[in-house]
């Protein structure tokens, strides 16, 4: 829309369509909702800070994530303090968000694990007035009041469909994922497992192959497949520590062979794309999700209606990477 049309909604001169009213009054609120929460020009004291809690050492897309988050927070002109607890340890998550309860946070986005104790620390939140915001991993059935993401049943369909049409032969298909614990993680592989069954009977699908989003553990995990299985054809990685599935294959030549279809785009994922040791990747833009997750704590907290939102499932090949590639 151009500069005219808003012009004419604010100055109340009509001849506007209803729907583009609403979302120019929306946009109006949010910048004074902004301005109310963290404006430095307009509030006095401390700006508004946000809690980001963040598994540590799960990797450099999280740690592009908890970047990202900053970026976002100082464009909004809030303030996020980022927290990083031990990887798929729900006792660690809920602890910490038991500290922002106590510590009395206006908000919280973090990276949920699905587990009781969780739940209940979210619940801890919500009852004393605390919104807490599910990231890359949904927590559905809880009280968060929204998560951020892509569908992941989505994203695991979508490999799925690639893993079907780049297999030029019949064979066996390996699922290496971190756990229950993610529901992103359930989600994309009952995704992939959905279309292969489906629509791509040349391949067989084994037991998921759990390698805890560790590249050394991946690494040990996808060895033995291959040793056990010289008719593997492909690999599904649903979460993190793809490096080690790429050494396992390179130890045995099987990079040329055997399909490999990895998430989000990393520079350690970028260059296994380019050389040829990943087929594809599906990816989740992080500063995307950095920026919707701090725009829906921002408008939670003025008491604006958080509209869902979901970040799109890319597919990545080595072909569509231009403006893309990272440093």
């Amino acid at each position: 829309m151009g500069t005219a049309t808003v012009d004419r909604v604010l100055h109340g001169r009509g001849g506007v369509a209803e729907a583009t009213v609403g979302r120019i009054r929306r946009a109006q609120e949010t910048i004074q909702a902004r301005g109310s929460l963290g404006n430095p020009t307009t509030m006095s004291g401390p700006r508004i800070t946000f809690d980001v809690i963040l598994p540590a050492d799960a990797g450099p897309s999280t740690e592009s994530l908890g970047a990202a988050f900053h970026t976002a927070a100082a464009e909004w002109q809030v303030g996020v303090s980022c927290a990083f607890v031990e990887k798929m340890n729900p006792v660690a998550l809920a602890e910490k968000l038991l500290e922002c309860r106590a510590k009395g946070s206006p908000g919280v986005a973090f990276q949920a694990l699905d587990h009781p104790l969780v739940r209940d620390a979210v619940s801890e939140l919500s009852g004393t007035g605390i919104p807490a915001l599910a990231l890359m991993s949904d927590l559905g059935g809880s009280d968060i009041f929204a998560y951020v993401g892509t569908d992941n049943r989505a994203a695991g369909r979508t490999a799925g469909v690639l893993m079907g049409r780049f297999t030029r032969a019949a064979g066996k298909v390996a699922i290496l994922w971190g756990g229950q614990l993610y529901r992103s993680h359930e989600e994309r592989e009952i995704g992939f497992r959905s279309v292969v069954r489906s629509e791509y009977l040349h391949l067989e699908i084994l037991d998921l192959v759990y390698g805890r989003d560790d590249a050394e553990d991946n690494y040990k995990q996808i060895s033995s497949v291959l040793d056990h299985h010289d008719d593997l054809v492909g690999i599904y990685s649903v979460g993190g520590g793809i490096r080690g599935v790429v050494r396992a294959l390179a130890e045995r030549e099987r990079a040329r062979d055997i399909v490999l279809i990895g998430h989000n785009l990393t520079e350690v994922s970028q260059r296994f794309l380019l050389d040829g040791s990943i087929d594809a990747i599906i990816h989740q833009d992080m500063e995307a999700a950095s920026s919707m997750a701090v725009r829906a704590l921002v408008n939670q907290r003025a008491g604006l209606e958080v509209a869902p939102e979901r970040l799109p499932v890319e597919i990545l090949v080595k072909e569509n990477m231009q403006g893309r590639i990272r440093p």
